[in-house]
């Protein structure tokens, strides 16, 4: 395949949008260079969940062999009361991994970010500890200066900086007079109703053990009046683990929110008493952690265009904080962008508009309804009203297929890689779930 080089692909962010997509450039032969401010792949004890559209993608990469290796299948589903009483079961992941051949999976994040970065052949075009402080567009390119006081020449500069996107912030200083309410929504970002405690632990609260705490596969919900929370087992030994918990009051996920450890320690000091599921507790497994942190819940779909009417783009948690959305965004974008290189070596603004359009276009109905969806679940299992409260009483009544059908509702509509091998998601080929 002809190396793309006259266009070039400058991509702010090393987290799982801007990394997939640098695999995804790599093997469309189009250049691009990606900036990360800091280092990839950092341990946070953060773990991320892939379900099977992101899968397939993964497998169309290359990489899928190597997450897969580092996970299990996710089988069995059990939800328990405040009390601890088990009220419902579900086999839903391990049918539709059956139906379709790929399965539903959870990740160390850090692990997620290694397989992606090492899937790259050519690694020099990843640069750490560089950061963005300004660009410039003019008909034929963008020009943009780093932190090292480099400037750095390309085509489109696509922003996968995360939730607090600095290229985001530039953009709503563009327009901040031209445009003061999108620039409101640009800097406004997103409401945190909720935090989150977020750990991995041993799956096992003693060495001693013979056994592990959780067997493998097995995810279990804890119902909390106002807090919920969530453990599985989905790498060997390891339990991942997850508490959150209402706010008093919703607020604006700001850039310099950030909570410490002393935070943390007080909140598990508060709620750790509290059943992770019969057995043990959340303060059990925060005695069990080997790393665990606590952050804002950050809701919401960026409005208004994701682009700047030129050359630059958003992707991944610049525009929804969604799991699997960042890698779906990413699939979309290139599906629009390849073949316009392919066609126009140089192609011109409006062109790269275009594309920026369609891409927007196929991503915003998914980024909105996987929000309301997230926004519900996590209500739901905190029993946020008495109606919720009603609805976790009538659930065990719920047919499986119905749940079924509604996930693979879901993700049928999710994009593969057009210019790559597709690998069917409605045929168990095995590739999935080997």
């Amino acid at each position: 395949m002809a190396n793309l080089e006259s266009f070039k692909v400058i991509i702010a962010g090393g987290g799982v949008a801007g990394l997939t997509l640098a695999n995804a450039l790599e093997k469309a032969g189009v250049d691009f260079l990606l900036l990360e401010k800091r280092e990839i792949a950092p341990q946070t004890g953060a773990s991320i969940i892939l379900q099977c559209h992101t899968a397939r993608i993964f497998e169309q990469l290359g990489i899928w062999k190597q997450i897969r290796a580092a996970t299990f299948s996710l089988t069995g589903r059990f939800h328990f009361d405040e009390r601890g009483k088990l009220f419902d079961d579900s086999p839903i992941f391990k049918l539709v991994e059956e139906i379709t051949g790929w399965p539903v999976v959870l990740i160390e994040r850090q692990s997620c970010l290694d397989v992606l970065y090492n899937g790259l052949e050519d690694k020099s075009r990843i640069r750490t500890n560089v950061g963005v402080v300004s660009f410039e567009e003019d008909e034929h390119g963008i020009t943009v200066k780093t932190d090292h006081g480099d400037s750095i020449r390309g085509s489109i500069l696509v922003a996968a900086d995360g939730v607090h996107s600095t290229i985001r912030g530039f953009l709503a200083n563009a327009v901040s007079e031209t445009d003061p309410e999108r620039s409101r929504c640009l800097n406004r970002g997103f409401t945190s109703s909720y935090r989150a405690i977020f750990g991995t632990s041993t799956n096992g609260l003693e060495s001693s053990l013979a056994r592990p705490l959780l067997p493998e596969g097995i995810i279990n919900h804890a119902y909390h009046r106002n807090v919920s929370g969530i453990t599985a087992a989905g790498a060997k030994g390891l339990i991942f683990w997850f508490l959150f918990i209402k706010e008093t009051e919703p607020s604006i996920a700001l850039s310099g929110q950030k909570y410490t450890e002393a935070d943390a320690t007080e909140t598990i000091k508060k709620y750790g008493n509290l059943l992770a599921c019969p057995g043990y507790t959340f303060h059990d497994l925060w005695r069990a952690r080997v790393r665990a942190g606590m952050v804002p819940m950050e809701e919401g779909v960026i409005q208004g265009p994701w682009n700047n009417s030129g050359r630059v783009v958003l992707v991944g948690d610049s525009i929804c904080k969604v799991s699997n959305l960042a890698v779906e965004a990413v699939c979309n974008l290139v599906n629009g962008l390849v073949p316009l290189i392919r066609k126009h070596r140089s192609p011109t603004t409006k062109d790269i508009l275009d594309v920026f359009t369609r891409y927007e276009k196929a991503q915003r109905p998914r980024a909105e309804i996987s929000v309301k969806t997230s926004h519900y679940v996590t209500r739901y299992e905190s029993m946020d009203s008495l109606w919720l409260r009603f609805l976790r009483w009538l659930s065990p009544w719920i047919p499986t297929s119905y749940h079924v059908k509604s996930f693979l509702g879901y993700m049928k509509p999710a994009p593969f890689l057009n210019f790559l091998a597709n690998s069917n998601p409605g045929q168990n080929d095995g590739a999935g779930s080997k």
